[in-house]
């Protein structure tokens, strides 16, 4: 209630000196015409008063009287109910009177328990129940709840009088009511409630029976808490009113439930089989988990779902026991259950299970699971060589999986067994393997890596066998290293295709003589090396390649190298965009210079709008005159002026006066 009033307000725990009667009422007086939305100043100093009276009794007593004016009706709403948030710290029975006179306005109750809620005084219970009589409708069933909350034990006869009323929500309030009080007049009109059995009412009379007991058994009295709780245990009661009670129940067991949880699963009543299950998770016994472990046969298959999961709760000794058992039961949801439960348990000895329960799953959903609690093992480094040993003895179809696992384990304890894997007959095993390199692989394991591209078998894994080099070589600090390696084996490959691969490679090193190497091969006598040479210069990482693909953009040899120039070398304007110099100007006049077609002006002025100086305007401003091309002209202009008119004012308007013209 107190947050629903929306004055929450940091408190301002800097010292200040008392304020005397003086000085606190022209706050008073401001804080009056307070209205939501205006200046809080005056609110924030009284709750930081309020806060410092803590400690000073004579002030609490001041600010009390000035919030007690605060009540009165010449006050706004918002400013009175401030006052009464206030009043549920500071208030003593000072303020109990006016606090009385809110309850007596419809309008004005909900703020006045605000302040009543927590008021230490018993007159502050004797008012709200002096109240009741005259309140209808909403109000009287803020004032029911208020006396609950405060579990005024005098309160208990009448809401017991209210338990029947013909407003709905005003009997409801009652019996939650009593059940927050729980003293013995309020437990014999919840019992006589439960025997009506009114079926209107039947909730809250259940939720107060239950909250009773909880009391009860908070305050030591387990035999009235467990007679409430075996009463609403009975088979005529609704299902969640027996799981509640058995909740309860459970904690009074002096055995924490466990023979009373026994007995529920050798039974029948499915209904409560649910809670019994779940509180197997608390119990303290050191044999629990082999105990109820032996009664995982016995149950449904859902029932052992939920068995297995209380046990993985508990995860001791026993509990790994059974949930390994049940890694090869018969129902499905049992075995998914266990494969998971086991991989938060679990460590380098349940890796043979985890991988036998992989290789026998029947479904996708089962094989996830067991490759998701292989990758979650626990174990460290045992547990990888234990996959490792399970990997190099695995039928194909499990190796794939396996190798994802070790990828997501993140040990390059593994990286020998992965490439050795990269010689496998089955392309599935190769892919991934290649794919769990690219994750896993050093700088050191580039050589070896450049070997198993070269040697490839299966050209199927060729893109993976790639990517996993490009990995390597990227963690290689020196640029001429990575060159040297790849440029090396480029020297002595006589295949194409190894070729192809390797000229692939070189953007990846990204040094002179790597692009020597590209720029030698893109003049090829061999067409299928020069378009791997042109498509790998199109991804060549920085501007030292500009000539090269210029020369292909003015002079290409197919239309389609000449859109990959193209898109490369806009690319590359448009990452140097940062920093306009002629330089960057004179490549974007090069660009327009060549281009054929409406396409390529678009494209160009695409990147040419990220150009912060006045001489990327006269480059756009020509197109305004081509139709085709006119409102793309039109956006360029309009972000360079944007982007220029602090430092270049008068070219930026000269530019967008153009753009106002209809001739341009």
């Amino acid at each position: 209630m107190l947050l629903a009033g929306g004055f929450m307000l940091a408190p301002m725990t800097f010292a200040q000196p008392a304020l005397g009667q003086g000085q606190i009422t022209p706050l008073i007086t401001e804080a009056a015409a307070y209205e939501s939305g205006q200046n809080m100043a005056s609110l924030r100093r009284i709750e930081a008063l309020v806060f410092q009276s803590a400690a000073n009794p004579a002030l609490r007593k001041e600010i009390e009287a000035g919030l007690v004016k605060l009540l009165a009706a010449n006050a706004t709403f918002e400013a009175r109910r401030f006052a009464c948030q206030q009043l549920a710290i500071v208030g003593s029975e000072d303020s109990l009177p006016a606090l009385s006179d809110l309850l007596k306005n419809q309008q004005t109750v909900a703020i006045a328990c605000l302040a009543l809620t927590t008021h230490p005084s018993a007159k502050a219970s004797e008012i709200l129940r002096n109240a009741l009589s005259a309140l209808r409708g909403m109000p009287r069933v803020q004032v029911i709840n208020t006396l609950g909350d405060r579990q005024d034990p005098e309160a208990a006869k009448p809401l017991s009088g209210l338990c029947r009323d013909s407003d709905p929500a005003v009997a409801e309030a009652a019996i939650a009511s009593l059940g927050k009080i729980a003293n013995e007049p309020a437990r014999q009109t919840i019992a006589a409630l439960r025997k009506e059995g009114n079926r209107a009412l039947a909730r809250a009379v259940i939720e107060a029976s239950l909250q009773a007991a909880e009391k009860l058994s908070a305050a030591g009295d387990r035999p009235a808490a467990a007679a409430i709780y075996e009463e609403l245990l009975q088979p005529s009661q609704p299902a969640y009113a027996r799981r509640g009670a058995l909740g309860g129940l459970l904690l009074l067991d002096a055995d924490q439930g466990e023979g009373r949880i026994l007995s529920l699963l050798r039974g029948s009543d499915t209904t409560l089989k649910p809670v019994a299950i779940a509180a197997i998770t608390s119990l303290r016994s050191k044999d629990a988990s082999e105990r109820f472990a032996r009664e995982l046969p016995k149950l449904q298959p859902q029932e052992q779902v939920w068995m297995i999961e209380s046990l993985a709760s508990r995860g001791d000794a026993g509990a790994r026991s059974a949930i390994t058992a049940n890694l090869t039961a018969p129902a499905a949801a049992v075995r998914l259950a266990a494969i998971t439960a086991a991989g938060s348990l679990g460590n380098a000895s349940s890796v043979p299970l985890l991988s036998k329960a992989l290789a026998n799953a029947t479904s996708p959903e089962e094989r996830q699971a067991a490759e998701a609690a292989l990758g979650i093992l626990g174990g460290g480094e045992p547990t990888d060589l234990a996959i490792i040993d399970e990997l190099k003895r695995a039928a194909a179809e499990t190796k794939s999986p396996l190798i994802s696992v070790l990828a997501k384990r993140r040990n390059r304890v593994a990286v020998p067994a992965l490439l050795n894997e990269t010689g496998n007959p089955n392309p599935a095993v190769v892919k991934a393997a290649f794919q769990a390199l690219g994750k896993l692989a050093a700088a050191e394991d580039l050589s070896v890596l450049l070997d198993k591209l070269v040697s490839l078998k299966v050209s199927d894994v060729r893109s993976e066998a790639e990517s996993a080099v490009v990995q390597a070589i990227l963690k290689v600090p020196d640029a001429s290293r990575r060159s040297e390696a790849v440029c090396g084996m480029l020297d002595q490959a006589a295949d194409a295709e190894v070729r192809c691969s390797l000229l692939r490679l070189l953007p990846s090193c990204g040094d002179a003589k790597a692009l020597a190497a590209l720029k030698a091969a893109s003049a090829s006598a061999e067409p299928r090396l020069r378009d791997t040479a042109i498509r790998a210069l199109a991804e060549w990482p920085d501007s030292a390649a500009w000539d090269i693909l210029a020369g292909i953009y003015r002079q290409p040899e197919n239309d389609s190298h000449r859109a990959l120039a193209l898109r490369a070398l806009v690319r590359l304007v448009g990452e140097e965009n940062a920093h306009p110099d002629a330089r960057l100007r004179d490549h974007y006049r090069q660009l327009l210079a060549g281009a054929r077609s409406d396409e390529d002006r678009k494209l160009i002025l695409s990147a040419l709008a990220g150009v912060a100086h006045p001489e990327a305007l006269q480059l756009a401003l020509p197109l305004l005159s081509n139709s085709g091309v006119r409102a793309e002209a039109e956006l360029a202009i309009k972000k360079i002026a944007e982007s220029i008119k602090a430092q270049h004012p008068q070219a930026a308007q000269d530019a967008l006066q153009r753009l106002k013209e209809k001739t341009p």
